[in-house]
């Protein structure tokens, strides 16, 4: 069972309140523990900011490093229902006037006879497909195609068995199955193109011939427009047609609707006959030019500001930052600035300040417009100063970007100034921690010490008390 202790009860020592006073001043040094490690939080956590922000200038500087993120090109269509372009960073700027006469669109063939359902048996077979172009009687093989030859037996011969087969051939056919009124149809789409019409010859496994319907055999083709003697088993819903059109009065043909290569550096898709030109436009796009330099100096602004607020110290107006004076933020914020004010060796815009991004007397940074504006058409100078590849035996031979990133490693990196800092201060915390847990233990003792020690004194100044009592009763004083 716990004891039971009532202190104070018979010698009127209010032996609580003095163990609390005691451990107040006992507990001191705990509190000071406590005060330290909550400082070095406070550190951890700015530290752990200012990596975050230095990160993340790194990772916007390594984007603008990349050649391409200063070539970025807008393309237009006056008739996207016609028409519709995107531009690569390998486009130059340029305008094109399109009119489209024809769409390129599939061979699409259906069988005459129908079958019951799905699953209902065709047949056992080889069929052998082939693309290519017709003429009359006679077929030309796609240049580069090999024919397609599918082996039908008994685990596959059935309508849907036939269908997932050619589906899975590799050759560009798509075969579909649709049912009307209870008559299943097999129906095959080809490539787009006029060198993509299909011919389909059967060889029955019981050797049977091609010409009737029965079996694979429904699913033979010579031509379809060969003479009536042909194997004409499927029927023509549409024929292959290559794309038509004119570009800057260039007549054109493409076998798909995204004519390859038609402009450098430009996907165009053809969407419908046109019954007016088109016009088409490709050009430097400057608002994501500004993009770069905007969300450039941001992350170089929100650093700067972050360093000078957790490095602030104002005593007259009682504001002091979590890092004030320290030599690592101050120094991380110095090494910036040097590094954005260098020079670019051999360039005709070789500064931040001639690109039109300027240092202000608070340290942020600032547009210069008028010369930003004249650089946005000619972004080829601020490739050059972000991104040049220089020697990196040289500094000033490289781009800025890529010193920036280079920088943004060595302090926020896994081995950076920074990691080592939060390395350090994360010591600390163990350390202090070890210290207060060592101080709790003390202090636990303490306490069980004073008690006993207070709780002893209270029982004999109570014997005392009664012993007195006794004796003045005894004689009379009372």
């Amino acid at each position: 069972m716990p004891t039971l202790t009532s202190t104070g009860v018979g010698s009127g020592l209010d032996v609580n309140n003095i163990v609390t006073s005691l451990m107040s001043l006992e507990r001191r040094p705990l509190t000071l523990l406590q005060q330290q490690a909550s400082t070095v939080q406070t550190k951890l956590s700015a530290f752990g900011t200012l990596k975050g922000q230095v990160a993340s200038l790194g990772d916007v500087a390594a984007r603008l490093a990349d050649p391409a993120a200063w070539n970025p090109m807008r393309a237009d269509s006056s008739n996207t229902a016609a028409a519709t372009l995107t531009a690569s960073a390998k486009a130059a700027p340029g305008s094109y006037r399109l009119e489209v006469q024809q769409l390129a669109q599939p061979q699409v063939l259906a069988t005459q006879k129908t079958w019951d359902s799905a699953s209902a048996v065709v047949g056992t077979g080889t069929l052998r497909i082939e693309l290519g172009t017709t003429s009359g009687d006679s077929f030309t093989p796609r240049e580069g195609s090999e024919p397609f030859t599918l082996e039908i037996g008994a685990g596959n011969n059935t309508l849907a068995g036939v269908r997932d087969a050619i589906n899975a051939s590799g050759s560009g056919v798509r075969a579909s199955i649709v049912t009307s009124g209870g008559a299943s149809y097999l129906t095959l789409r080809a490539p787009d193109g006029a060198d993509s019409t299909l011919r389909i010859t059967v060889q029955e496994s019981d050797g049977s011939s091609n010409s009737d319907m029965e079996g694979l055999s429904a699913l033979a083709l010579d031509l379809p427009d060969a003479p009536a003697a042909a194997v004409r088993n499927l029927r023509q819903t549409q024929a292959g047609q290559d794309a038509r059109f004119t570009l800057n009065g260039l007549e054109l043909t493409s076998a798909n609707n995204t004519p390859a290569n038609v402009i450098e550096g430009v996907t165009l898709t053809l969407r419908q006959v046109t019954t007016a030109p088109v016009d088409l436009n490709v050009a430097i796009d400057t608002s994501a030019l500004r993009k770069n330099i905007t969300d450039f100096m941001n992350a170089v602004n929100t650093l700067t500001r972050t360093v000078q607020s957790q490095t602030q110290s104002d005593p007259a107006a009682g504001t002091r930052g979590p890092l004030q004076a320290g030599s690592t933020a101050l120094g991380l914020l110095g090494s910036l600035r040097e590094l954005l004010r260098g020079e670019l060796t051999g360039a005709s815009v070789g500064t931040l300040s001639a690109a039109g991004m300027a240092f202000q007397r608070d340290g942020s940074m600032a547009t210069v417009e008028t010369r930003l504006a004249a650089l946005l058409d000619k972004p080829a100078e601020l490739a050059r100063l972000f991104t040049q590849e220089g020697d990196a035996q040289d500094p000033r031979s490289r781009g800025l970007a890529l010193r920036l990133k280079d920088w943004a490693k060595a302090i926020a990196g896994d081995q950076g100034s920074l990691a080592n800092r939060v390395s350090s201060l994360n010591g600390s915390t163990r350390l202090l921690q070890k210290q207060q847990d060592a101080m709790e233990e003390k202090l636990a003792r303490t306490e069980a010490r004073l008690r006993a020690q207070y709780q002893r004194l209270d029982t004999q100044m109570a014997q005392l008390n009664g012993q007195l009592g006794n004796m003045r009763a005894v004689l009379g004083l009372e």
